[in-house]
């Protein structure tokens, strides 16, 4: 035998995929090295090192890039490909194969896919606690925020669990330690004592020394709950440890190392209650939502788990009715919280078991048990978003909770795929001989039978949603969602309720198929292209998507199974009839109109979109694009609208969807009921039902008083400055959904009522932005809250004339300094400079100055204007001040100030800053507001 193939012999033996696998763990080098083979086998390591290279050129050896290098048979390298998604390639670092090894393991055992919520409302939330858990050294401090009962401990632990898996630590070497801060609250001493431990005679009762939390906790995480109960001194102490590592025993002098992670809670706004030198060092502010807030599969595995406890309790089957289950989804518990959702769910229960004990009848929870409040939310049911309702419908029968735990139920999982069931019945037909024409109606059969077993699966789990999350990837239901999407609106069919489990289980079968080149190419399901070219052409796009979106190459044949599943699982709709929404500014204006047109005209054609004042324009977008896409078949849909920025989202949503729109403005009931007389009876044309009826409005329109065109003006001091950056800003925030139809006029404080009394003949000044209110008799908005999206969504209102009442702005939790604002509206809006230096620099101009201004607004104005200074300067854009030689007379000597304050930038910028522009700096510093 060669010495090549005795080394490679040798290598084999010695290398078993257990091990390696454990040296990898352990960052002890797996392999064999040239050394290695000198010493076992007699070779010289020159000439060892040769053979070992020559054998990893075959591709039968992978090499380890270390010190020294050592080489591992393929084999193993494979199996690790396939065990932990290591990419293949013929050389690695030990920290390459480690990474992928442990990563794998991670994901596997992620303890955050225990909490409910893992792949919806927590996504973000987990994202977040794992970059802070896995953030060398230690990870980052973090906080986690939210109201009582949404779970705050529990993400805490899975915080520490997940911490454990990824440094492959024991509780030991990564301990946990709890501490809540109100129980000591009355005793700010005992409570430090309990944190930081004490010595002996520290304070009247220390008769001995005591270790505190911190010190128990070193190299793990210290949990403290409730933080806000923590005293300032205690908050100092804390992030004196933050910052240095150490910290001292209450009574000692002696300086204490401890290298803890802190994970903080509280259910406070951390701003009031916390020092601002605290909440700097905690870099990490994790917001975790209250019941209200999750979507509507969520809320309903919280309500079965729970009731799931109580089964488990009782050890008895609980019944619950449909509706039960709806009514507890749907209402608002006080504060959103989820801990009174779980006593509402005891009491019912109780309740049930205590009728169970009188008349030993199954313990069932029927509607009449819930409160009238709970009740009364089902009877708004058909106002609810059709999104919601729609995922409700699914509950129609009663359901039964086992007391077991969810993985007993879910475990065996569905055991066949739609392709392995096709495949071997193709296989099988082909081998008995039997004709072509026969085999399209034999596998119709299979997959009307597989169709079955996968209803009758998730029927029996009841949470369809939130278990197919157990079995299926998030991103392959997500695809799966878009391709039923894509089908439908093609087709104009829709699709029975458990085709998205069955499409979904079928591409993750398909998808690991690929990766094990375990696919045939039958070509015999071409031929379904003939009966079915519907949806053979469907498929078609289908399969171009999922090799776009997962990088694979899906056979051809694949398009015939796909065909075949759409045709199967498709329910005929009623696609004659063109869509009609209505939307309208306020609480239920819409809705009311579109209930009473169809009520009037016995239909539910019309549906309805509100923008109460609390809602942007953007979510009342996308509710209007998920009920348009449920409600297109093909025909069109007809948006009516009342006003203002919802003008332009016909054109937007057709972008979009590919839907064909048409907007009618100014609707009222009466326009409302005949464009739907139109739809229903004897139009079906979108385009005739818009030409007749915009003839209406222009009619209307000519007769109606004509109103003057909006107008609004951005102030600054100099005219010159911030103001014409507010208008940019403004010009960007109004394109999107007002096109030209508002006017921005620039004015200074000290001639803006000349400008404003001038502007309004011709204009309808709707309000002013600013650094400072001019107070004008119109709303003022500041341009350090204008860039809020809460405040941007009352502007809007006032735009579209739906601010019937006084108003006022929103309290922002965290409204930027006068620096942060500036600097962020200069990174958007100046072209030539970089505003974090100039920003740096001009606070350095206004401290040699020493510029402070009563109205503190002032300062962020002189800092926009010295940035567009700057940045005109720079680019060589010049600009003239009136009167120049007058104003230099009356502020000769401020003149001299700034000139010489303003020469340090001058030199940086290697620029010349004109007479001109000094005096419009001299400008804003005379200038009282």
């Amino acid at each position: 035998m060669k010495q090549l193939d005795l080394v490679e012999k040798f290598i084999k033996e010695k290398c078993l995929f257990g091990r390696s696998v454990e040296d990898i763990k352990k960052d002890n080098m797996p392999g064999i090295s040239a050394n290695n083979i000198q010493e076992e086998m007699g070779i010289l390591r020159a000439n060892a090192s040769s053979i070992l290279n020559n054998l990893c050129k075959e591709g039968k050896l992978i090499k380890i890039n270390s010190r020294p290098v050592t080489f591992l048979p393929y084999d193993i390298i494979h199996r690790i490909h396939e065990k932990y998604n290591l990419s293949l390639k013929t050389c690695y670092t030990l920290s390459e194969l480690k990474e992928s090894i442990l990563h794998e393991q991670i994901e596997k055992d992620d303890p955050f896919a225990k909490l409910l919520g893992y792949n919806s409302s927590l996504l973000y939330q987990i994202r977040q606690a794992k970059a802070a858990i896995v953030y060398p050294p230690k990870g980052l401090h973090t906080i986690l925020l939210g109201e009582s009962g949404v779970g705050k401990t529990t993400f805490a632990q899975a915080m520490h669990a997940y911490g454990l898996l990824a440094a492959n630590k024991n509780q030991v070497e990564y301990p946990f330690i709890t501490f809540n801060c109100a129980d000591y609250f009355n005793n700010p001493q005992l409570l430090l004592s309990q944190l930081f431990g004490h010595v002996k005679n520290a304070f009247t009762g220390a008769d001995k020394d005591k270790i505190g939390l911190v010190e128990e906790a070193d190299g793990g995480i210290l949990f403290l709950d409730e933080v806000h109960r923590l005293p300032p001194d205690g908050q100092e102490m804390l992030f004196y440890l933050m910052d240095k590592g150490e910290y001292k025993r209450l009574g000692d002098s002696i300086k204490r190392k401890s290298n803890i992670l802190i994970i903080a809670a509280t259910t406070e706004n951390p701003t009031g209650v916390l020092l601002n030198t605290f909440m700097r060092r905690v870099p990490v502010n994790i917001i975790l939502p209250t019941y209200k807030e999750k979507p509507i599969a969520e809320k309903i595995e919280i309500i079965e788990q729970f009731f799931r406890f109580e089964a488990i309790n009782l050890k008895q089957i609980i019944c619950i009715a449909p509706e039960v289950l709806k009514a507890l989804a749907l209402y608002q518990f006080a504060g959103g919280n989820i801990g009174q959702l779980r006593s509402e769910i005891k009491l019912l229960c109780a309740n049930a078991f205590l009728q169970y004990l009188q008349n030993k009848q199954p313990i069932t929870i029927g509607f009449q048990m819930l409160s009238k409040d709970i009740r009364d939310v089902l009877f708004n049911y058909a106002k609810i978003d059709k999104t919601i309702t729609r995922y409700l419908d699914m509950f129609f029968e009663e359901i039964e909770i086992l007391p077991q735990k969810d993985t007993d139920i879910i475990s065996d999982g569905i055991k066949n795929d739609i392709y392995e069931i096709i495949s071997n019945k193709l296989n099988y037909m082909r081998e008995q001989g039997i004709a072509g024409e026969n085999i399209t109606d034999s596998l119709k059969n299979e997959i009307d039978t597989y169709l079955s077993s996968v209803n009758k699966y998730f029927s029996e789990l009841h949470s369809n949603i939130a278990n197919l999350y157990k079995l299926v990837s998030k991103e392959i239901i997500d695809v799966t969602m878009q391709f039923i999407t894509y089908a439908r609106e093609e087709l104009k069919t829709d699709f029975n309720n458990y085709f998205l489990f069955a499409l979904s289980l079928h591409i993750q079968s398909l998808i690991k198929r690929i990766d094990k080149k375990e696919i045939n190419n039958n070509r015999h399901l071409f031929k379904i292209k003939v009966e079915h070219p519907a949806e053979f052409k469907v498929a078609d796009k289908m399969v171009e998507m999922l090799n776009n979106k997962f990088g694979v190459i899906v056979p051809e044949s694949e398009k015939g199974f796909l065909a075949l599943l759409l045709y199967h699982s498709r329910v005929e709709v009623d696609s004659s009839k063109i869509g009609m929404i209505i939307i309208c500014h306020g609480e239920s204006t819409a809705t009311s109109m579109a209930d009473t047109c169809n009520k009037l005209l016995n239909t539910e054609l019309v549906k309805a979109v509100d923008m109460p004042l609390s809602q942007s324009i953007n979510e009342t977008y996308q509710q209007l694009k998920t009920v348009a896409l449920t409600i297109n078949r093909g025909k069109g849909i007809i948006i009516l609208v009342d006003m203002g920025s919802l003008l332009t989202f016909d054109k937007r949503l057709t972008a979009d969807t590919g839907i064909k729109t048409k907007i009618i403005k100014s609707i009222s009931t009466p326009l409302a009921l005949d464009i739907l007389r139109h739809v229903l009876y004897d139009v079906d044309d979108i385009d005739k039902i818009y030409a007749e009826n915009v003839k209406i409005i222009d009619e209307y329109d000519e007769v109606a008083i004509k109103r003057k065109p909006l107008a609004i003006l951005a102030v600054c001091a100099t005219g010159q400055g911030s103001s014409k950056l507010i208008k940019d800003m403004l010009d960007d925030l109004l394109k999107k959904y007002y096109v030209d139809s508002i006017k921005i006029f620039t004015a200074d404080y000290i001639n803006v009522r000349e400008v404003f009394d001038k502007v309004k003949k011709d204009y309808y000044v709707v309000a002013v932005a600013g650094n400072m209110n001019p107070q004008l008799p119109v709303p003022f908005f500041p341009i350090n809250q204008l860039v809020q999206p809460e405040v941007q969504q009352i502007f809007f209102h006032l735009l579209d004339g739906d601010m019937e009442k006084p108003f006022s702005l929103p309290n922002t939790e965290q409204i930027p300094t006068v620096y942060e604002t500036a600097k962020n509206l200069l990174e958007k809006y100046i072209k030539y400079i970089n505003p974090r230096h100039a920003i740096f620099k001009i606070r350095k101009f206004i401290e040699e100055i020493d510029y402070s201004p009563k109205n503190k607004n002032m300062v962020l104005d002189l800092i926009m204007h010295m940035g567009c200074l700057l940045d005109r300067c720079v680019g060589q854009i010049k600009i003239k001040y009136d009167n120049l030689q007058e104003f230099y007379i009356l502020h000769k000597e401020l003149f001299i100030t700034v000139r010489k304050a303003i020469k340090p930038l001058e030199d940086d910028y290697n620029i010349k800053i004109s007479d001109d522009e000094i005096a419009y700096v001299v400008k804003i510093l005379v200038t009282r507001v």
